[in-house]
């Protein structure tokens, strides 16, 4: 492991800001933004930790979710609109190893479009939406109440 480590770099940060900068300051407000900056770094620490269980959760999800929308089958997904084509690439790119989670990210933003508009059958949108609802909640364990709730 290189070090030092992002976490402890965040630390290092942490401390200059409460042991050479916060001394320094004589307006409430700058002390103030100063240890929101604490703050915010602390967040940001404990964020770097869960984000490997994130991560792995969000492509499990994202596999699962197009294995259930392969299942649905033709009759559920037109040709129209690219929607098989884009669930053909985003299953390939969840076989990949590693997993590429950009172009499958890119397929369910095609999905969640296809549904925000109307153009898919309730069994596709109940899939889709049932995905988005999980992300949201993984994100807001992730990131914590620094994101809107449902």
């Amino acid at each position: 492991m290189l070090r030092p480590t992002l976490n402890e770099l965040i630390s290092g940060m942490q401390r200059t800001i409460m042991e050479a900068l916060m001394p320094e300051l004589t307006s409430p407000y700058a002390q103030g933004q100063a240890m929101s900056a604490i703050a915010m770094l602390a967040h940001a620490a404990a964020a770097l930790e869960s984000a490997p269980a994130y991560d792995a959760a969000e492509i499990k999800d994202l596999r699962a979710t197009f294995a259930a929308l392969k299942r649905l089958g033709d009759k559920h997904i037109a040709k129209k609109g690219g929607l098989r084509d884009g669930l053909a690439r985003a299953t390939r790119a969840g076989a990949k190893n590693p997993p590429d989670r950009r172009a499958m990210e890119a397929a369910i933003a095609e999905f969640a479009t296809a549904v925000a508009l109307g153009n898919v059958d309730e069994s596709v949108a109940r899939q889709v939406r049932g995905y988005i609802r999980r992300n949201l909640e993984r994100s807001r364990s992730l990131l914590g109440s620094s994101l809107p709730s449902a």
